[in-house]
């Protein structure tokens, strides 16, 4: 509120709108227009709220509730509030291009374009360096907590923006990556576990296909945005695609939801633990069986000492940091948090892991020793499929990269042939 009042606005990477709110509402609060007695004008706040849509050329309802909104259109709306309601001087965009359509990124530019011309000051956070080249006058580098370079936009190229980003070298031949699959062959002589070919679901990913070999760790790299979240939820049976085959063990398999997906040998740890991983309110006892509650039943009952003596394992397993396996989970750290939901998935003993982000938001000590269980215990007779927020953690366990820009493969790369300048070339959309 103080930075509001200050004139500094934000709009963060995740839409933060509220829901039961019509999209007028959604503009407009807290600062909602009143009479002299106090009561809010609602025709002036729709009137106004329509005609700032239509000046936006945004095709929604005033009316409309912020749930029925997709995810691109209410980070759009979240924009023409800092831009146009709010009126900040200050606007602060993180990462918002994420959440958009092609469609609603171009009324992004044009908007951006239009406040620049009012002398506004506009901070523009990404890691697409098309979108720094197209936006931005002046750019600051950050590596590891510290200002690289800041320096004028015309004055370098995407390349160079690359070897400043990640402090390595590029070959001076970099180019355009067609859009393609990916041609490496996987060197693992292991038994395939799990097939996609070429699978679809429009909007989020195209004509994917590769396999995932037993004993072996494959990343998925990628912008925020590039399609791999919902190709590892399409596999754990959350989304569904609308092209394409998944085969487990040499049978084309559907898989039409979560509990089909565990069924067939597949566990899936979700990109926000919080919300899709665990229940807060419940114990890490409750948390640590919720996958395998039915390999615990005896009779019509649970096997309370069989879950107890599982529970107490996976604790100690995972250096769980705990007063009591039956305190609610949503008095641990971040990490702890996050070892549940790996405990979880494990104690199913599934044949492949889907781990989306793995390591986010979690502390460099916890994050290690997840990653050394990733490698060491998670691979054992099983293939696991991973993302992460940084390259260094995919270089350090995996045995392939297969890299996605805005939907597609683009490259993959056996661990001889690693290169983080390389892995993040890709990730852009360009290859030496």
């Amino acid at each position: 509120m103080e930075a509001r009042q200050h004139g500094i606005g934000i709009v963060t990477q995740e839409p933060q709108v509220i829901p039961d709110f019509s999209v007028a509402e959604n503009l407009f609060t807290p600062a909602y227009p009143c009479n002299r007695w106090k009561s809010i004008r609602w025709s002036q706040i729709n009137a106004r709220a329509a005609e700032i849509l239509r000046q936006t050329g945004i095709d929604i309802s005033a009316r409309a509730k912020g749930s029925d909104l997709t995810i691109s259109e209410q980070q759009l709306l979240l924009v023409t509030k800092a831009f146009y309601v709010d009126n900040a001087q200050i606007i602060i965009l993180d990462e918002v291009t994420a959440s958009l359509s092609e469609k609603d990124e171009r009324l992004l530019y044009e908007m951006i374009s239009r406040e620049k011309a009012k002398q506004k000051a506009i901070i523009y956070i990404t890691h697409r360096m098309a979108e720094i080249v197209k936006v931005c006058d002046r750019v600051t580098v950050l590596r590891d907590g510290q200002t690289i370079v800041t320096e004028q936009v015309s004055r370098l190229n995407e390349r160079e923006l690359s070897q400043l980003i990640t402090g390595q070298e590029f070959p001076r031949d970099s180019q355009k990556m067609p859009e393609s699959k990916a041609s490496a062959a996987s060197e693992q002589r292991e038994p395939v576990l799990l097939s996609v070919e070429r699978l679809t679901k429009a909007g989020n990913y195209y004509d994917i296909s590769f396999d995932l070999h037993r004993n072996e760790i494959v990343g998925l790299a990628g912008l925020r945005g590039s399609g791999r979240t919902e190709i590892l939820k399409t596999l754990s049976g959350i989304l569904h695609a609308d092209t394409g085959k998944v085969i487990l063990a040499g049978k084309a398999r559907g898989i039409g939801s979560p509990a089909e997906a565990l069924k067939q040998g597949i566990a899936y740890l979700p990109e926000d633990r919080d919300r899709e991983g665990l229940i807060e309110k419940l114990s890490v006892r409750f948390n640590l069986s919720l996958s395998s509650i039915a390999s615990l039943r005896k009779g019509l009952f649970l096997d309370k000492k069989a879950e107890l003596s599982r529970t107490k394992g996976l604790v100690n397993l995972l250096s769980i940091e705990t007063p009591s396996t039956e305190e609610e989970v949503h008095y641990l750290s971040g990490g702890n948090k996050q070892k549940v939901v790996v405990g979880r998935i494990i104690s199913r003993k599934p044949k492949i892991f889907l781990l989306d982000e793995p390591t986010k938001g979690i502390d460099i000590g916890t994050k290690a020793s997840i990653l050394e269980m990733v490698r060491t215990k998670l691979r054992e007779n099983a293939g696991v499929l991973i993302t992460s927020p940084g390259l260094e953690d995919l270089i350090a366990v995996c045995d392939r990269i297969i890299v996605l820009h805005e939907g597609r493969i683009v490259n993959e790369f056996l661990k001889r042939d690693f290169d983080e300048s390389r892995v993040y070339l890709a990730m852009q959309g360009m290859r030496p």
